[in-house]
């Protein structure tokens, strides 16, 4: 048995890396997939370019012949409108065996205070983040910059990690998956293993993998999106381009 987590996808983002998580659901050997939240950046759907919604049907699709478990983050909006849309059931959380000791994989935003405390500032925050966004393409570093230079992120991140494994060891759960924070962690050194694969909206975005065969759980990082190769004609044009436009500077 083979299962997968992985959220903070951010559909309708920009920086949302959609090609790679669509090759990954299309490649990937697993038997089961477990979204843990914001999948959907919002919901309006008009910001849905066409990788988006390959997605979302590559999601349907899946639903069909493997087992498809949705968990709500705090962008997803309604639970019933995204079951309606995605066929799937909308969970708070969700709770799974592996090799006999439960995981306990939650979201993570009910341990944010901070977010809480912020949710009358939204549109200062889209603000920022559309800053960010237009600033940074295609380097697509700005947020996280942002985020790890701040100490307030930096204390909000730490009490949702903590609250995160007490709630997990109330529930007996052996380890625990979050998301919500997009700051990526593998702690297993505890009573109450610790694990969060961070965003897709990063350079290299991640997931965490069960694998009944291995002892333990293990976050799996992708490489880079890699840029085709221009082809020799272009390549000759745009050499040209270069010695038209260095011959006009030097006269």
């Amino acid at each position: 048995m083979r299962t997968i987590v992985l959220g903070d996808v951010h559909l309708g983002s920009p920086l949302c890396r959609a090609g790679q998580l669509s090759a990954l659901l299309e490649r990937a050997d697993f038997d089961r997939v477990i979204l843990n939240g914001d999948i959907f950046d919002d919901l309006n759907f008009r910001r849905l370019k066409d990788r988006h919604w390959k997605v979302v049907e590559r999601i349907r699709a899946l639903s069909a012949r493997r087992e498809v478990i949705w968990i709500r983050g705090n962008h997803d909006g309604s639970a019933g409108v995204l079951g309606h849309l995605l066929g799937v059931p909308i969970r708070e959380e969700y709770s799974f065996l592996f090799r006999g000791e439960k995981v306990y994989v939650v979201h993570g935003d009910q341990f944010d205070d901070f977010h809480g405390r912020t949710r009358g500032l939204k549109n200062l925050r889209d603000i920022f983040y559309g800053f960010a966004i237009w600033f940074d393409v295609p380097r697509k570093t700005a947020i996280q910059w942002a985020q790890r230079s701040n100490v307030i992120f930096a204390r909000a991140v730490a009490k949702v990690k903590r609250r995160a494994l007490e709630k997990a060891s109330a529930k007996g759960a052996r380890w625990v998956v979050v998301g919500h924070t997009h700051r990526r962690e593998s702690d297993l050194s505890g009573e109450v293993g610790f694990l969060n694969p961070s965003s897709w909206l990063s350079s290299n975005p991640a997931y965490v993998l069960f694998d009944e065969a291995e002892q333990e759980p293990h976050l799996v990082v992708m490489g880079p999106l890699r840029r085709r190769p221009l082809r020799r004609s272009v390549r000759t044009r745009v050499r040209k381009a270069g010695r038209r436009l260095s011959r006009g500077l030097s006269r």
